[in-house]
Protein backbone atom coordinates (compact mmCIF):
# COMPACT_ATOMS: atom_id res chain seq x y z
CA UNK A 1 0.00 0.00 0.00
CA UNK A 2 2.82 2.63 0.84
CA UNK A 3 4.31 1.92 -2.55
CA UNK A 4 1.22 2.21 -4.84
CA UNK A 5 1.25 5.85 -2.36
CA UNK A 6 4.83 6.63 -2.99
CA UNK A 7 4.17 5.80 -6.73
CA UNK A 8 0.97 8.20 -6.82
CA UNK A 9 3.12 10.72 -5.65
CA UNK A 10 6.64 10.18 -7.45
CA UNK A 11 4.24 10.31 -10.67
CA UNK A 12 1.99 13.25 -9.98
CA UNK A 13 5.63 15.45 -9.16
CA UNK A 14 6.71 14.36 -12.50
CA UNK A 15 3.41 15.06 -14.06
CA UNK A 16 2.85 18.74 -12.90
CA UNK A 17 7.13 19.32 -13.02
CA UNK A 18 7.17 18.32 -16.85
CA UNK A 19 4.04 20.20 -17.60
CA UNK A 20 4.94 23.45 -16.22
CA UNK A 21 8.27 23.23 -17.87
CA UNK A 22 6.84 22.83 -21.24
CA UNK A 23 4.73 26.22 -20.80
CA UNK A 24 7.96 27.87 -19.16
CA UNK A 25 9.73 26.64 -22.09
CA UNK A 26 7.47 27.90 -24.77
CA UNK A 27 7.03 31.23 -22.89
CA UNK A 28 11.08 31.93 -22.44
CA UNK A 29 11.83 30.40 -25.91
CA UNK A 30 10.36 33.61 -27.48
CA UNK A 31 12.76 36.31 -29.16
CA UNK A 32 10.71 38.68 -31.56
CA UNK A 33 7.39 38.72 -32.62
CA UNK A 34 6.08 40.66 -36.00
CA UNK A 35 2.97 41.22 -37.62
CA UNK A 36 2.51 39.24 -40.79
CA UNK A 37 3.61 41.68 -43.21
CA UNK A 38 5.51 41.46 -46.53
CA UNK A 39 8.42 43.44 -44.52
CA UNK A 40 9.45 43.69 -40.78
CA UNK A 41 11.88 44.29 -38.83
CA UNK A 42 13.64 42.43 -36.00
CA UNK A 43 16.84 42.47 -33.62
CA UNK A 44 18.78 39.92 -32.49
CA UNK A 45 20.41 40.38 -29.36
CA UNK A 46 22.63 37.06 -29.72
CA UNK A 47 23.77 35.34 -32.62
CA UNK A 48 22.73 31.25 -33.02
CA UNK A 49 20.05 29.11 -34.55
CA UNK A 50 16.70 31.00 -34.50
CA UNK A 51 13.15 29.33 -35.75
CA UNK A 52 10.64 30.84 -37.31
CA UNK A 53 7.21 30.28 -36.66
CA UNK A 54 3.71 31.32 -37.71
CA UNK A 55 0.91 32.13 -34.94
CA UNK A 56 -2.34 32.01 -37.28
CA UNK A 57 -6.15 31.01 -36.25
CA UNK A 58 -7.33 27.30 -37.12
CA UNK A 59 -8.23 26.68 -40.68
CA UNK A 60 -6.63 30.30 -41.60
CA UNK A 61 -4.66 29.73 -45.49
CA UNK A 62 -2.97 33.08 -45.67
CA UNK A 63 0.47 32.07 -45.38
CA UNK A 64 0.49 28.52 -46.98
CA UNK A 65 2.39 29.33 -49.53
CA UNK A 66 4.57 32.07 -48.18
CA UNK A 67 8.58 32.16 -48.79
CA UNK A 68 10.57 33.58 -45.92
CA UNK A 69 14.30 35.55 -46.21
CA UNK A 70 15.69 37.18 -43.23
CA UNK A 71 18.03 39.95 -44.89
CA UNK A 72 21.05 41.40 -43.05
CA UNK A 73 20.47 45.08 -42.86
CA UNK A 74 23.92 46.51 -42.64
CA UNK A 75 25.56 43.90 -44.96
CA UNK A 76 22.75 43.58 -46.93
CA UNK A 77 23.25 39.38 -47.11
CA UNK A 78 21.17 36.85 -46.52
CA UNK A 79 21.20 34.54 -43.64
CA UNK A 80 21.81 30.90 -44.68
CA UNK A 81 17.93 28.80 -43.64
CA UNK A 82 16.89 25.74 -43.96
CA UNK A 83 13.38 24.47 -43.65
CA UNK A 84 11.98 22.71 -40.84
CA UNK A 85 11.99 19.13 -41.73
CA UNK A 86 10.42 17.73 -38.25
CA UNK A 87 7.55 21.05 -37.31
CA UNK A 88 6.76 21.44 -33.92
CA UNK A 89 2.72 22.84 -33.44
CA UNK A 90 1.45 23.89 -30.87
CA UNK A 91 -1.95 24.31 -30.81
CA UNK A 92 -4.73 25.90 -28.69
CA UNK A 93 -8.43 26.67 -28.60
CA UNK A 94 -7.95 29.19 -31.25
CA UNK A 95 -4.68 29.49 -32.95
CA UNK A 96 -2.06 27.13 -33.74
CA UNK A 97 1.82 27.86 -33.96
CA UNK A 98 4.02 26.28 -36.46
CA UNK A 99 7.45 26.08 -37.20
CA UNK A 100 8.54 26.68 -40.86
CA UNK A 101 12.23 28.00 -40.92
CA UNK A 102 15.46 27.90 -39.48
CA UNK A 103 17.84 31.13 -39.40
CA UNK A 104 21.71 30.74 -39.29
CA UNK A 105 22.07 34.16 -37.42
CA UNK A 106 26.02 35.32 -37.78
CA UNK A 107 26.02 38.03 -35.50
CA UNK A 108 23.39 39.97 -33.31
CA UNK A 109 21.99 43.74 -35.10
CA UNK A 110 19.23 44.32 -36.69
CA UNK A 111 17.62 42.24 -39.47
CA UNK A 112 14.61 42.77 -42.22
CA UNK A 113 12.07 40.05 -42.72
CA UNK A 114 10.77 39.62 -46.15
CA UNK A 115 7.65 37.24 -46.56
CA UNK A 116 6.24 36.57 -50.04
CA UNK A 117 3.70 34.20 -51.56
CA UNK A 118 0.81 35.92 -48.83
CA UNK A 119 -2.54 34.84 -49.74
CA UNK A 120 -4.07 38.58 -50.61
CA UNK A 121 -7.84 37.21 -50.34
CA UNK A 122 -6.90 36.11 -46.55
CA UNK A 123 -7.11 38.10 -43.07
CA UNK A 124 -3.63 38.46 -41.92
CA UNK A 125 -4.76 40.53 -39.21
CA UNK A 126 -4.46 38.06 -36.49
CA UNK A 127 -1.48 36.30 -37.86
CA UNK A 128 2.04 36.46 -36.00
CA UNK A 129 5.73 35.52 -37.19
CA UNK A 130 7.18 34.55 -34.16
CA UNK A 131 10.96 34.11 -33.95
CA UNK A 132 12.47 31.48 -31.10
CA UNK A 133 15.60 29.57 -30.12
CA UNK A 134 15.11 26.20 -31.10
CA UNK A 135 13.05 23.98 -27.89
CA UNK A 136 12.19 20.69 -29.87
CA UNK A 137 14.83 18.46 -28.20
CA UNK A 138 13.35 19.79 -24.70
CA UNK A 139 9.87 19.84 -25.69
CA UNK A 140 10.18 15.71 -27.01
CA UNK A 141 11.76 15.29 -23.12
CA UNK A 142 8.84 17.22 -21.50
CA UNK A 143 6.45 14.94 -23.57
CA UNK A 144 8.12 12.10 -22.53
CA UNK A 145 8.51 13.05 -19.24
CA UNK A 146 4.83 13.61 -19.25
CA UNK A 147 4.26 10.37 -20.19
CA UNK A 148 5.98 8.42 -17.69
CA UNK A 149 4.61 10.38 -14.82
CA UNK A 150 1.49 9.32 -16.24
CA UNK A 151 2.27 6.00 -16.53
CA UNK A 152 2.98 5.66 -13.08
CA UNK A 153 0.10 7.79 -11.47
CA UNK A 154 -2.19 5.75 -13.62
CA UNK A 155 -0.74 2.69 -12.69
CA UNK A 156 0.48 3.08 -9.14
CA UNK A 157 -3.73 3.57 -8.97
CA UNK A 158 -4.64 1.12 -10.87
CA UNK A 159 -2.09 -1.64 -9.05
CA UNK A 160 -3.20 -0.51 -5.52
CA UNK A 161 -6.88 -0.65 -6.11
CA UNK A 162 -6.62 -4.35 -7.31
CA UNK A 163 -4.51 -5.06 -4.46
CA UNK A 164 -7.49 -3.61 -2.21
CA UNK A 165 -10.54 -5.10 -3.74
Amino acid sequence: MALGAVGVLLGAAVLYFCIRRIFALLRNSELACLPAAESGEVTFNQPGTVVLHVDQPRLNMAMWRARYTLRDTTTGTDVPTSPVLFRTTVSGFKTVRLSVRYFEVQHAGRYRLLVEGINPASDVSRVQLIFTRPFAAKLMLSILGILVGSACLIGSVTLTALKVL
